[in-house]
């Protein structure tokens, strides 16, 4: 069980490394296109919800921050993202959905988005040493475990 938890909470950081792409990739598999490729608005909007509070959850500080007007390397990576999008996107939602140029946008701005979280206070959560922890721990669980 203990082990579990320690996996968990290396995990969790990897688990939100990419909430736009996610989001965008679900949206892809998930949502109807009309009879022109343009993807449901609704059901897209809702994606997009997901990937915002994915981001807020995922750093909390950044969001805090931004929320205040103290962050506004947020808005760049918005910024970035519409660009991306208005340059790689071909009008037909589906078949950007396809191909994949778009996706790169989401993913760019996915590290675009940890990037802005770092410069506006956000903790890094892949340390460098706190991996070497995270194994003394283990083996020292394991240990406890085998004597047991």
């Amino acid at each position: 069980m203990i082990a579990i938890l320690v996996f968990g909470l290396i995990l969790a950081p990897l688990a939100f490394a990419g909430c736009a792409a996610d989001a965008y990739s679900k949206a892809c598999a998930s949502c109807s296109f009309d009879q022109y490729g343009k993807i449901d608005s609704s059901c897209s909007g809702g994606y997009k919800a997901s990937g915002t509070a994915c981001v807020s959850a995922s750093y909390p500080i950044m969001a805090a921050k931004y929320a205040d007007g103290k962050c506004p390397q947020v808005d760049s990576c918005a910024s970035e993202l519409q660009s991306c999008v208005a340059q790689y996107n071909t009008g037909n939602d589906k078949a950007d959905c396809q191909e994949g140029s778009v996706g790169v946008c989401y993913a760019a701005a996915d590290q675009c988005t940890k990037s802005a979280a770092v410069k506006c206070g956000e903790i890094e959560q892949q340390c460098q040493g706190s991996s070497a922890g995270f194994i003394l721990l283990f083996a020292g669980l394991l240990f406890v475990r085998m004597r047991s």
